[in-house]
């Protein structure tokens, strides 16, 4: 009787083992999928905050051209790429705010940077891996713009309007590319795709005026 009880015992402990290591086993699971969800939720709030920063970018540079074009035409596309990458930044944050995350909101007028976004606040161990090389990225690409920026506020005249027109249309084209990534990536995401579908013919058209305006300034 005695060995009978030891035997059951023992079989209880390797019982209770197998389900110990089971339910270890779903648990880590759970981990791992959560953090890949984490994961890939920040992967397109950074995607997001990139198309933000390029908005952001594109209505600092026509303001810039306002202050120092004294072209008609170019003054009035200036206006244009203002308005359209307003209209863009505000409708990303609409959807930034529908899926719970912030923007990186820059202050491209002054030296200061003051990059956010991708914040996520309370956010899960998934979405915050590589936050920090993220922000130092981030970081350096609007330094490298305040450089641009201020190289562009120290031309004159035909000058200033030839090279504005020729960083926006680089800048465009980078957009298109941007857009396109995003379609790629996120088709599945129908939102965000809508918004994305929308932004690529408005950069098609302001490439179209930037190669009308270049005409006209190599007569």
């Amino acid at each position: 009787m005695m060995m009978r009880r030891m035997l059951c015992g023992v079989g209880l402990l390797a019982a209770l083992g197998m389900g110990g290591g089971c339910a270890h086993s779903e648990a880590r699971q759970a981990r791992s999928q959560g953090e890949k969800v984490g994961e890939a939720f920040a992967e397109k709030a950074r995607f997001a905050d990139q198309l933000a920063i390029f908005n952001q970018k594109q209505i600092a540079l026509g303001q810039l051209a306002l202050e120092r074009s004294g072209n008609p035409e170019v003054r009035r596309f200036a206006q244009v790429l203002i308005r359209d990458h307003q209209n863009s930044l505000s409708d990303l944050q609409t959807l930034a705010e529908s899926k719970a995350f912030s923007l990186a909101m820059v202050d491209l007028s002054t030296q200061e940077t003051a990059t956010g976004g991708a914040g996520l606040e309370g956010a899960i161990q998934g979405v915050e891996k590589g936050d920090k090389s993220y922000d130092k990225k981030t970081d350096k690409q609007v330094r490298k713009f305040l450089e641009r920026r201020d190289e562009l506020a120290s031309l004159e005249g035909r000058q200033f309007d030839k090279e504005f027109l020729e960083q926006i249309e680089d800048d465009q084209e980078a957009g298109r590319d941007l857009v396109n990534e995003g379609l790629d990536r996120y088709r599945d995401d129908t939102s965000l795709a809508l918004l994305l579908s929308r932004t690529g013919p408005v950069l098609r058209s302001h490439e179209s005026q930037i190669n009308t305006l270049q005409g006209f300034l190599d007569r």
